[in-house]
């Protein structure tokens, strides 16, 4: 165990990813047992169970060999004196209650260890999924880690109940049936023990089949996970284009090969078990013919002949289980390499504990900051970008699609770390900082509206959940979106529905605005979040935000001319540089984007002079 335990330690430094053939096996199973080993408790209850099913288990075979020995004897000499089979009958019902007892505590302990082990691998794996970058999901779909978090898991859970303990049972009825088998008759016991050998060798190759086909079944299921899951969000969009048919024939077509592949790792089960029990019941067969003439010849008795094919029973059931146990190890490598690579992932912006807090927001800088989402990319998507942001200023980007405006507001709560440049909060790199008390002195609206399935409320009280109404009423109001809600009937106790699909994208809008403003942030970023709004409830909104941004900095990324026109100062974005900044007026007056965009918006005013609106 300690062999297997500096395995771990220096082969898990990575992801198990990386780990190949036998020893990668055997670091994932050592690193599953140590994770069952930490209930010592349970264990040891289990392995009590073990114990007491196997020993009642053993008690029988004798007692039935004895009992048909004292009633041939009884017979042979013409006695009737057959009181020691009522012993003996008691004895045998004792041994079965025990046994019934035993093996419930060997069953429930072994269900605790699995539900507790689950429990806490779900809960480290939520967590892991909570602390990872935007990157991270980024490249990897959430139907992917929902099959993980759920298949993976239960893949795992399954080897505490039908593997470990399991082993431990197998394991030593295999050794005690077959010492008693010995201790009977050491000839029927070397004949009994030769089931062994092919059983070893059909196991061990039942295994690697059934590992191959367990990881392609995982990966089956992960795509049928996503199929299904975008199916569901994107059901509208399926309903509106006609494409039902196309979505039952996409998944029809994924869970075809979930379901060809399971009915073969079944199949190659099953082939193992049976070949496993051909051998089992030839090996029986030899046994009654030499047991039988041993009786014949007066060198066994027949209660003895008796015990040893009970014996031979015994082992029946563990060769039989040896089938699934198979199946239960091959699946627990499986799940288990699946789940540990995101376990052991490591975030690549995290708090190391020797991060700075931060109280207040006084000053954000960018200081030419270079950044690309891909690496290998030729272009940067926000290249040599300069930005002061201070309390009572009020910046605007906006720019054609694509050219970085959401990307500056995605890199003030590191949400991304930049390439090149300095970006610094106070006149300190915004590395150095604490990302919980960073992002909680951050509000930011993002440019798509995310709405929790509870009430509008709870929704708006997000930050501070145990905020009173009046304070929720306050910032709806601010928000131009408390007289909808108070038009509702059960107003603020509104259930929103699955991702808001009962509310228009203005309403959703409103909402994320007064959910930041819950937070009572030091910096106010809203990103391409007016959009949905008419212009009247635009202009509202910015008329209420003016008393709270004379105290806070704001960024507002828009589209529009009309939502930045107020703004202190206004940069053109495209394709990730800065091609203008300056107030509206300016802008607005000199040929360049800013101004093609502006009569575009605004038709009526060209060749007729600006107006500031």
């Amino acid at each position: 165990f300690n062999l297997a335990n500096l395995l771990v330690n220096i082969k898990l430094k990575e992801s198990p990813l990386f780990l190949s053939g036998h020893l990668g096996e055997l670091a994932i199973l050592v690193r599953i047992i140590k994770l069952c080993l930490r209930y010592k408790k349970l264990i040891i209850l289990g392995i009590l169970g073990v114990i007491g099913v196997i020993t009642s288990q053993l008690w029988i075979p004798f007692l039935l060999g004895t009992s048909i020995d004292t009633v041939y004897s009884e017979i042979r000499t013409g006695g009737d004196d057959f009181s020691p089979l009522w012993i003996l009958s008691i004895y045998i019902i004792l041994a079965s209650v025990l046994r019934g007892v035993f093996h419930f505590v060997l069953q429930y302990n072994g269900e605790k260890i699995a539900n507790a082990m689950s429990a806490e691998l779900r809960s480290k794996f939520h967590h892991k999924l909570q602390s990872q970058t935007y990157k991270y999901h980024d490249r990897i779909h959430s139907g992917n880690l929902m099959s993980r978090g759920i298949m993976d898991i239960e893949g795992v859970k399954m080897f505490v109940t039908t593997g470990l303990l399991r082993t431990f049972e197998i394991v030593s009825l295999m050794v005690a049936g077959s010492f008693l088998l010995l201790r009977t008759d050491l000839h029927i016991g070397l004949l009994s023990l030769l089931f062994i050998i092919p059983v070893g060798g059909i196991a061990s190759v039942t295994r690697l089949q059934l590992r191959k086909t367990w990881v392609r079944i995982q990966e089956e299921f992960s795509k049928l996970n996503t199929n299904l899951q975008e199916n569901l969000i994107g059901v509208r969009v399926v309903r509106a284009f006609g494409g039902e048919d196309h979505e039952i024939s996409k998944f029809i077509a994924s869970h075809d090969d979930v379901t060809k592949d399971t009915i073969k790792s079944v199949k190659i089960s099953a082939n193992g078990t049976s070949i496993m029990g051909f051998c089992f019941l030839l090996v029986w067969a030899l046994l009654i013919w030499i047991g039988g003439h041993k009786v014949i010849d007066g060198t066994l008795s027949i209660g003895q002949l008796t015990q040893c094919l009970i014996y031979l029973g015994m082992l029946q059931r563990p060769v039989r289980m040896m089938g699934f146990m198979v199946n239960a190890y091959a699946r627990a490598i499986t799940c288990g390499l699946r789940l540990f690579e995101i376990l052991d992932s490591k975030p690549r912006i995290s708090n190391n504990g020797k991060k700075n807090h931060i109280s207040k927001i006084e000053k954000v800088s960018f200081e030419k900051v270079s950044f690309k989402y891909y690496r290998n990319a030729k272009e940067y998507d926000l290249n040599q970008f300069s930005l002061t942001l201070e309390p009572g200023k009020i910046v605007g980007i906006i720019g054609p699609p694509g050219g970085g405006k959401s990307t500056v507001a995605n890199l003030i709560p590191r949400f991304y770390d930049i390439l090149g440049g300095e970006l610094k909060i106070n006149g300190e790199s915004v590395k150095n900082f604490n990302l919980t008390d960073l992002r909680n002195r951050i509000g930011l609206v993002a440019q798509h509206t995310f709405l929790f399935n509870n009430t509008l409320g709870e929704n708006i009280a997000y930050a501070k959940p145990d905020t009173s109404l009046d304070k929720i009423i306050e910032v709806a109001k601010i928000a131009e979106i408390h007289d909808f809600i108070n038009s509702l009937p059960n107003r603020y106790d509104t259930m929103v529905g699955e991702f808001g699909v009962s509310l228009s994208g203005g309403q959703k809008q409103r909402i994320a605005i007064a959910r930041n403003l819950m937070k009572d942030p030091d910096l106010l970023i809203f990103d391409d979040s007016f959009n949905a709004l008419d212009t009247g409830t635009d202009k509202k909104i910015r008329s209420k935000l003016l008393p709270l941004q004379k105290e806070k900095a704001t960024l507002i990324i828009s589209q529009r001319v009309s939502t930045i026109s107020h703004c202190d100062e206004i940069i053109v974005l495209d394709e990730g540089n800065v091609v203008d900044r300056g107030k509206h007026n300016i802008l607005a007056s000199k040929p360049g984007i800013y101004k093609d965009i502006y009569e575009l918006q605004n038709p009526k005013i060209q060749g007729q002079g600006l107006q500031v609106s």
